[in-house]
């Protein structure tokens, strides 16, 4: 891993205050939440469309897990949380300055990473409210921190597959 430079600088500022903004963006309306709902009450705010649901999800992303004794699974979902984030900052120390939007798709899915980790350490498990549905038809409930690792994947997707090989295939029919 190379060691960050001083025209690596705007890119670790990305980083700051992108995971300022959502960490503390996510924490507020997380401990708004807990503050002003009991856990599985329901308010409509759009009927059909949009509900605050307050639940605690003690699983990994979707629930998944969320069956398993707290023992074994809250250090597990601790620990890959950890290697997950690691592995991004790695990815990010390694990104070169100009790739912005790969720098914040990183930084995105990094500060989610971060709120819903706060939560399981704290909490043992993660405060979701965020209930989007069209009639019968329901998206798990979520949280902001979800949102920044979702729109993040979602950018990193769009980076990847879809801005490079358009610019490496710019780049070799111009040679």
């Amino acid at each position: 891993m190379k060691l960050p430079t001083l025209n690596d600088i705007p890119k670790y500022i990305f980083l700051t205050v992108i995971t300022t903004v959502v960490v503390t963006l996510d924490q507020i309306t997380k401990i708004y939440i807990d503050k002003n709902f009991r856990v599985d009450e329901l308010l409509t705010v759009i009927p059909n469309f949009f509900d605050i649901h307050y639940i605690m999800n003690t699983g990994a992303a979707f629930g998944i897990m969320s069956h398993l004794s707290s023992s074994s699974k809250i250090p597990f979902l601790i620990g890959v949380s950890a290697v997950a984030m690691l592995l991004i900052l790695y990815l990010f120390a390694m990104a070169k300055k100009d790739k912005t939007l790969y720098i914040v798709s990183l930084s995105l899915v990094f500060s989610g990473a971060i709120g819903n980790l706060i939560d399981r350490i704290l909490l043992g498990g993660v405060r979701d409210f965020i209930s989007m549905h069209i009639y019968r038809l329901h998206w798990p409930v979520f949280n902001i921190a979800d949102s920044a690792i979702s729109i993040g994947i979602g950018l990193l997707a769009y980076e990847l597959l879809i801005a490079e090989p358009k610019r490496e295939k710019l780049a070799a029919t111009e040679e």
